[in-house]
This record gives structure tokens, sequence and C-alpha cells, in this order.
């Protein structure tokens, strides 16, 4: 569809009545007619019959004593609906594209199933030395980025439950097979808000990975950018940490959690 065409299927009304909408769902607090008129610019009589019909369809509701409104339950249950229908794979392959290419690294997305992190998509890195994944491939929970993440913040008794049931199995001269030394660990992610895979997984590589958690605070999935040591040294490692954290955080944004995190 054209511009021309969207002018000819707009309907003046209802985008009159979506602004009154974007202006309230921009505020934490309920507002008045008169706000609302002065930070849309529409006249105040079509506010009013725009909020009337509104408050008619339960969309919006309004506070006895202050006059001012807010959103009602048929508000409420399309937002619900909207999140619930958010596909995380879908959210996140725009982000993931944008972070492959700020990096130039291979990308990551994997959810956790079962006893594993299970790649739901990846983007590979265009530089001849790549890694060896594909999607629907499973990492450790133990030893990898994104599978430290996954299970780092799970809620403390599933997490517990979790790292009881893996075999912690040597995979390098560095991998944690310790299940308190793991635990310890863990909680330092959990504190940092993000993993580093030194090697731990596959000799030569390293890692780092975020956490990505739906509307309601849930961790959902986890992010990563993997590479061969060789380029991704210590420096490297420690600048790419807020760059994969604050995608993580944006992707996170997407799927309606609004909680503000950052590198600690």
């Amino acid at each position: 569809m054209n511009s021309s065409d969207d002018a000819r299927y707009s309907v003046r009304a209802v985008d009159r009545a979506l602004d009154i909408v974007r202006c309230m769902a921009s505020h934490d607090d309920p507002l008045t007619v008169d706000q609302i008129t002065a930070e849309t610019g529409l006249p105040k009589t079509t506010v009013f019959r725009v909020l009337a019909t509104l408050e008619k369809r339960a969309f919006i509701t309004r506070e006895a004593t202050t006059q001012a409104y807010r959103f009602g339950e048929m508000a409420l249950l399309v937002g619900a609906r909207a999140l619930g229908q958010l596909d995380v794979k879908l959210v996140a392959r725009p982000f993931i594209e944008e972070l492959m290419e700020e990096t130039g690294e291979t990308v990551h997305l994997s959810i956790l199933n079962q006893t594993s992190a299970l790649c739901i998509d990846k983007i590979d890195s265009r530089r001849s030395v790549r890694m060896l994944s594909f999607i629907g491939f499973r990492d450790p929970l133990y030893c990898s980025g994104v599978g430290k993440v996954l299970l780092a913040f799970q809620p403390d008794g599933e997490r517990e439950t979790l790292i009881s049931s893996i075999e912690l199995a040597k995979r390098t001269a560095r991998t944690v097979t310790d299940r308190q030394a793991l635990s310890e660990h863990l909680r330092g992610i959990r504190e940092q808000g993000y993993a580093l895979d030194l090697g731990e997984i596959e000799d030569g590589l390293s890692c780092v990975a975020a956490p990505i958690r739906d509307h309601g605070g849930r961790v959902v999935a986890a992010v990563s950018v993997s590479g061969p040591d060789s380029r991704i040294d210590e420096g490297v490692r420690r600048a790419l940490i807020p760059v994969v954290v604050a995608k993580a955080q944006r992707v996170s944004k997407a799927l309606g959690y609004l909680a503000d995190g950052g590198v600690k």
C-alpha cells in the first residue's frame, strides 16, 4: 500500500482516538481532558467526544474524585492479548541482526528446553572463521554463555533442581564441574546481569551472553555473541558486554518488559 492508499483508507476519527490513546499510554498517571487536549493539540470538544466513546466501550474509565481518565478493562484485555501473542524469535530477529552487524561475530538466540539451551535463531558472522552451530543446536546449561544465563535466572527451586539433575562433564580445563562452585558462579551472573564463556565449552572460544525478559520480568531467552579467542580477547570482551546487555534489554522492552537494567 502506497502513501496515497494510506490517505484514502485513513479514518480521521480513528486517527484522533489513537492519538489520545497514545497520549494516555505515555503517562503513568491518569490524565484530565485539559491535559490530553494540551498534549494532543486536538480541539477540546473532539477530545471529550472521543473519551466519552472510549469510556462507553470500557477502554477507559473516569475517576470520580479527579475526573481524570485512565485505561479500563478492555484496554487491559487488549494489552494482555498483545503481550501473549509476542513471539520471542520474531521480536528478537531485527535486534540480533543488528548485533551481528555491530560486532561482526556470530549471534545466537536460545531458550531453556528441559536440561539444555536450545538455539532457536542464529546470525552467522561473515568472517572466515565461524562457529559450527545451527538452529536446533543444544548447548549445556552449565558451561555455555547462553546456558549459564538461562540457568542462573531460573527461580531458586527450579535452578537447584536443574543443577542437581544435569551431568557436569568436563569439556575443557576451564569447565566448572563442582555443583557448589557452579551455584556460586551463577549467583555472580545474576548480580552482574550477564555471563561469559571463557573456553569452558570449547578451547579457544569466547562468548558474552545476556538475559531476555518477557513483560512479567521472567527470563525467557538468552542472546550471545561468540567467536574465537583470536578475535575476542579480554579487551574486546569487556567492550562487548555493554553492547550485548543493551541489545538484550531492547528485546526485553519490545516484549513488554518496562524495568531498566544495566551492567553492574
